[in-house]
């Protein structure tokens, strides 16, 4: 008997997304619209969040020590610089390892800095690595209450922009969610409701013989769940393309942004895009059939 039912409720369901086709095509439309916009978005904010991590990898807080220390004194920062909570590591560097590096940049006139090391104007140096970014302005703060720091330069203005716009994007992610969302339930239910309708008298007579909810219930709930999962595969793909043909020869085009691997996070697009697809055609399926069950 399961085995038959089962059957009957596949085949009621292929029917119902037949026989309305045009309201099946535009459910499917909008919840792929739903589901791209939403995933590019996120895609982004994951590839700004990437970069951001990339950034806190790169010592991006250069802290110069007073020119009166002398390197003895500078080194004796080190363990007030890491008092600082948010400090993960940091590296010295000597006025005479600043004055090595500079000649290497300057590579064939690296002979105008001759004669500098017996009278070096440069200053010992901290590069500094953080563990939150998000605490980026705070750890400069309370690094320049360190005395013997002089000057400190950063990236603060590349970071607050890069955060904004992360935390821009990421509530723009969820809204469209969200609107997106109900509109694809909307018609979802409208969809599945034309059918209902259709079928007004046989559920009637259906309920009268004593069938129950549930089963008069599964066809519809199986039409929807099949043009969710549909939209979820069609997603995934267009998903795919966007990435692999916009994303990666756009955004990679400029060198500051690093682009997050699709590789790494496909399986939970794949997995997200179904989940939200089973929720959306769940909860389609339910408003509209309420109404007829009531007999």
């Amino acid at each position: 008997m399961n085995r038959h039912n089962i059957a009957y409720y596949l085949r009621e369901g292929f029917k119902g997304i037949f026989t309305h086709g045009f309201m099946s095509f535009a459910s499917v439309s909008v919840m792929i619209t739903c589901l791209v916009l939403t995933g590019t978005i996120l895609l982004v904010v994951l590839s700004i969040n990437v970069t951001i991590d990339d950034m806190s990898e790169m010592g991006d807080i250069r802290a110069y020590v007073d020119e009166s220390y002398s390197e003895e004194q500078a080194r004796a920062l080190e363990d007030r610089l890491y008092a600082v909570n948010n400090v993960a590591r940091l590296e010295f560097i000597s006025n005479t390892q600043a004055l090595e590096e500079l000649k290497s940049e300057f590579e064939y006139d690296s002979w105008l800095l001759d004669g500098l090391e017996y009278d070096n104007p440069l200053r010992h140096s901290y590069h500094i690595w953080v563990l939150d970014l998000d605490q980026y302005n705070d750890t400069i703060e309370e690094i320049e209450k360190i005395p013997g720091i002089a000057t400190i330069i950063s990236s603060t203005a590349s970071v607050a922009t890069l955060t904004r716009i992360r935390d821009v994007l990421g509530t723009a992610s969820v809204v469209f969610m969200i609107l997106l969302g109900a509109v694809a339930i909307f018609i979802i239910a409208n969809t599945i409701k034309l059918t209902t309708f259709d079928r007004r008298e046989e559920i009637a007579i259906m309920k009268m013989i004593g069938a129950t909810n549930g089963f008069i219930q599964a066809p519809f709930m199986i039409e929807s769940l099949l043009l969710s999962l549909f939209s979820a595969a069609a997603a995934f793909g267009l998903e795919w393309v966007i990435y692999y043909f916009l994303m990666q020869n756009g955004l990679s085009a400029i060198e500051q942004i690093s682009i997050v691997s699709f590789a790494d996070v496909q399986y939970y697009f794949l997995g997200g895009f179904v989940a939200f697809a089973f929720l959306f055609g769940v909860l389609g399926s339910s408003f509209s059939t309420r109404k007829f069950l009531k007999v």
